[in-house]
């Protein structure tokens, strides 16, 4: 991820602009996205702590899971399924919360133990040039509100979830979220997850199956380190996991790769 931008923890949480200064530099130099690296790697208590000063900086940080707090664990469990959350496959191209009337619009991944056997990559995709990547024909296919999704169960603070939605805003470049998770596809390809008329729905599932490709065109990796911060506004990018290394079951749980989760609801910056 060549183009990320990288910031000195203590260049954005010290000082009389801080942590405003945070969030002008993710918002203009990083187009959304942004790496803070803390110089202690050990004191993650004290690391989440400034983490969330300069994450109130964008918006409201949520607790989207109350009994966890501002912050959950991504932890890694042999037992998950490898595509999920926990899992220790590819967790494909996603929108966290994506049928959710107020999606959170950024989100944090803090780094406490990176994977000892050398994966587990951060994924992100940048939907704004995948979908111009597409034909105008295609970007209004899937601007109509026709698209529905599973709903996530014990969520808070995220509004309600729809009945059906569409995957893209009617103009990319205005605050608002594209709705959009690669693990759609299987489901709409088997005459799910649509509500659109049957005249129309190959051609829909056909222009979400060149969004998908489209977003993984786009996609860049970045493996975090402990210590490392990962900020970026998901109404914009998509975000993913490499595959873990292999032989996950010959480590210790808590040898695993550990990260942490934040959401922050949509607040005053662009």
């Amino acid at each position: 991820m060549n183009d990320l931008l990288i910031l000195d923890a203590s260049a954005v949480t010290h000082g009389p602009t801080a942590p405003r200064e945070f969030a002008a530099q993710l918002t203009e130099r990083g187009n959304g996205r942004a790496l803070v690296r803390f110089t202690d790697t050990t004191d993650h208590h004290r690391n989440l702590e400034l983490a969330l000063g300069l994450l109130s900086s964008l918006g409201p940080v949520l607790s989207v899971y109350p009994d966890d707090g501002c912050w959950s664990d991504l932890s890694v469990r042999t037992d998950a399924d490898p595509g999920r959350t926990h899992g220790t496959g590819e967790n494909r191209l996603h929108v966290d919360l994506v049928d959710r009337a107020a999606s959170p619009r950024y989100i944090a991944l803090y780094c406490v133990r990176a994977d000892p056997a050398g994966g587990g990559a951060s994924a992100l995709s940048d939907l704004w040039a995948a979908a111009e990547a597409l034909t105008g024909a295609d970007r209004d296919l899937l601007r109509h509100p026709v698209f529905r999704y599973f709903a996530d169960e014990g969520v808070h603070g995220v509004g309600g979830s729809l009945a059906q939605f569409a995957v893209l805003p009617q103009h990319l470049d205005n605050p608002a979220p594209i709705r959009f998770t690669s693990k759609m596809l299987p489901h709409l390809q088997r005459g799910e997850l649509l509500t659109a008329g049957s005249h129309r729905s190959s051609s829909i599932t056909a222009a979400f199956g060149r969004l998908v490709e489209a977003a993984c065109q786009y996609r860049a990796t970045v493996r975090l380190a402990a210590g490392q911060l990962l900020v970026f506004d998901q109404w914009r990018y998509a975000h993913g996991r490499m595959p873990l290394g292999q032989h996950q079951g010959a480590l210790a749980p808590r040898e695993r790769r550990l990260l942490k989760q934040a959401y922050v609801a949509a607040g005053g910056t662009r």
